[in-house]
């Protein structure tokens, strides 16, 4: 079963927009949500994995490695804050 995880409050804006485009699509916000994250995933899968291999290249790892100590919640993201400094 998927996992469920809480989002930062949208602004008002995207919220009524969000509220319109569920109705248009006969689902909740929620699934009209979850349905906008999957396809931004998708559409970015290629730039998220460019991205992984980088850092994991970086810190001397292969990208599976990296991915699976993510995933597993052992990743240190100190070093991938904006502006942060290595």
């Amino acid at each position: 079963m998927p996992k469920r995880f809480p989002i930062a409050p949208l602004n008002e804006h995207d919220d009524d927009w969000l509220t319109v485009w569920a109705w248009l699509n006969d689902c909740s916000k929620a699934a009209q949500g979850a349905s906008v994250i999957s396809f931004g995933i998708r559409e970015r899968k290629s730039e998220i994995e460019r991205m992984l291999e980088y850092i994991a290249k970086k810190r001397g790892m292969t990208p599976e490695e990296l991915f699976k100590s993510i995933l597993d919640g052992t990743a240190d993201s100190s070093g991938n804050e904006p502006g942060s400094q290595e």
